[in-house]
């Protein structure tokens, strides 16, 4: 790899990755459909139309913070519903690792369950951010592959962007999405340099798997954040 390429991909590490691949395609308007792994409340479901997006499936874990998100979007589908082309919000409650139909525990954390897991943290973790701690509650949650989760919705064999967001189970829910991985043209994965989570994938792990399956990372990660994989053909054309 040349150093243009390296310090090309260190000047992108802080570009939220959508934008970055609208930034590098600016001319392509096939990526349509994403789907986001670890939905949370679908904050991004503004950006993600204002970027072109006008099929999503958001995917949450909790059953608690999924009914805010099922709300939420039912909400904004309403909003939509007058115009010509309306895009196109589903919702799914569902854990995602690499297996389907065993059972998992997902622990809770304190900020609005934007970081819980099926990991405990770690002392780093605490230590980086103090205020986010472990609440004690805990579910229960039988799991299901992303590929089970997309062939039900009609989104393995034509989905663009993948959005995982997983916290620290990155690598179980891609390991689940073999199917996804063939034909989908990115990849946008929370990474980890340094181990916030028990037992939770970190970068080169990461880095091996979808390299291994055709992907290139556009950026460098960071200690934590989002790292932009396209399909290598893609990604030849702007390295």
């Amino acid at each position: 790899m040349s150093v243009i390429t390296l310090f090309k991909r260190y000047l992108r590490r802080k570009s939220n990755p959508i934008d970055l691949l609208k930034r590098l395609y600016p001319a392509r308007s096939d990526f349509r459909s994403i789907i986001h792994v670890g939905a949370h409340a679908g904050q991004e479901k503004d950006f993600y139309e204002a970027h072109g997006f006008d099929d999503v499936l958001w995917i949450e874990a909790s059953p608690s913070v999924y009914r805010r998100l099922a709300a939420t979007i039912e909400t904004h589908n309403k909003s939509n519903a007058g115009k010509p082309a309306p895009p196109r919000h589903r919702t799914v409650c569902a854990l995602l690792t690499d297996r389907d139909g065993d059972e998992v525990e997902l622990h809770e954390f304190s900020n609005d369950g934007q970081s819980s897991s099926i990991f405990r943290s770690t002392e780093k973790c605490h230590s980086r951010w103090p205020h986010v701690v472990e609440t004690g509650h805990t579910e229960k949650l039988a799991t299901r592959t992303l590929d089970s989760v997309a062939a039900e919705y009609g989104m393995d064999k034509n989905l663009d962007v993948l959005v995982v967001d997983a916290q620290g189970a990155e690598l179980l829910v891609l390991s689940g999405s073999e199917n996804v991985l063939k034909n989908v043209k990115a990849v946008v994965s929370e990474v980890s340099t340094i181990p916030y989570y028990e037992g939770g994938a970190l970068y080169p792990e990461l880095h091996e798997f979808l390299t291994s399956r055709g992907f290139f990372p556009m950026t460098t990660p960071r200690r934590h954040g989002d790292v932009l994989f396209l399909r290598r053909e893609l990604a030849e054309k702007v390295a």
